[in-house]
């Protein structure tokens, strides 16, 4: 399916000298199925108007300019509005297309500079531009509309842009949208793949599991007479691999951040011993990065957790972790309730 790009053209040039020369420039750029923008597009707003007029170029594809007999308003800085619009083009590379009148003596008087300072100004931005670019000279209208339409057909062909192309559900926009999607959908699969390949090989014989013990560590803030004591309180506490993954399994079951796992490791401070009586409060309790390091490791060669896939937004930087499908099978051997086995007396019955 072949999909029609628009570009959108900045025409720049003086405006009461010339608006027939621009009218017939706009009609070309629309002949050829271009979006034509310039001093006419712009509305009242808050912004500067060189803030609007930045904005407009910086969404263009190509850039014609467009030289008659007068050099323009100005600026505070004393260019023209057109000679500035120039360089800021040239400076975010866009493409430029320049026209000059061919013969300046045969310009009505009414249409030329009598100001000496702004006839020097023109001079010099005329052969400035001549000077950079192989430019094109007009002397009519209807003749500047045809050498547009010529340059911008060479020009879309030979230095080819963006552009723009009508987002109607089957353009490439949307194709891109739908990319991504499945992008994501496969990335899912591979980590299901991953887990169902690990839950079928036998995992490493020799790593620990089950029973055997892990010494998690950390420290607990004591809160007294203003003061925040930390370090000097480290604690330890030794729990197994079982008892472990117990309490951290159920919040892996719809992924769970790093940081929330860290909290729920944590809770086994409470199996550690009491710090020394004294006059203060036990606050929050943290567990030691070679901690965290140690069962995030064990618990990935087990087979029992992988990273998070769920889509998440762009200011969200944490890590995520969720349960393998043979992590889920040993947690259900964990927590699952069994039914308490028959008396004696109602086994015979």
């Amino acid at each position: 399916m072949s999909y029609t790009i628009r570009h959108q053209v900045f025409i720049s040039s003086t405006f009461n000298d010339l608006k027939d020369e621009r009218a017939e420039v706009i009609q070309a750029i629309w002949e050829l199925d271009g979006i034509p923008t310039g001093m006419e597009a712009f509305l009242a707003s808050n912004d500067s108007q060189w803030d609007i007029i930045t904005r407009v170029i910086d969404q263009c594809d190509y850039y014609v300019l467009i030289i008659g007999g007068r050099y323009g308003s100005t600026t505070l800085d004393g260019l023209s509005y057109t000679e500035k619009e120039y360089n800021y083009a040239k400076k975010i590379g866009l493409p430029v297309l320049a026209f000059v009148h061919g013969d300046p003596e045969r310009i009505p008087v009414g249409k030329v500079d009598k100001d000496p300072v702004k006839s020097s100004a023109l001079a010099s931005f005329r052969e400035a531009v001549m000077r950079a670019h192989p430019v094109r000279s007009w002397t009519t209208g209807s003749e500047l509309g045809g050498l547009v339409s010529r340059s911008l057909i060479k020009e879309t062909r030979l230095n080819p842009r963006p552009g723009w192309i009508r987002n109607d559900g089957s353009s490439p926009v949307a194709l891109l949208e739908q990319i991504s999607k499945l992008t994501e959908e496969n990335q899912r699969l591979r980590v299901n793949l991953e887990a169902v390949t690990t839950s079928v090989d036998e995992v490493d014989d020799t790593l620990e599991r089950g029973g055997d013990q892990i010494v998690l560590s950390g420290f607990r803030t004591l809160t007294g007479t203003g003061i925040v004591y930390r370090e000097e309180f480290a604690w330890k506490a030794a729990a197994t691999w079982d008892d472990l993954f117990r309490d951290i399994g159920p919040a892996l079951i719809n992924e769970t951040s790093e940081d929330e796992m860290k909290g729920i490791i944590s809770r086994f401070s409470g199996w550690a011993e009491d710090p020394p009586e004294g006059q203060y409060e036990v606050g929050t309790a943290y567990i030691t990065r070679e901690c965290w390091n140690e069962v995030i490791v064990q618990l990935r060669a087990l087979g029992y957790v992988s990273p998070g896939t769920k889509k998440r937004g762009v200011n969200d930087k944490a890590s995520y972790w969720v349960i393998t499908q043979r992590g889920d099978a040993h947690l259900l051997t964990l927590l699952a309730r069994r039914k308490a086995p028959l008396k004696s007396t109602e086994a015979k019955l």
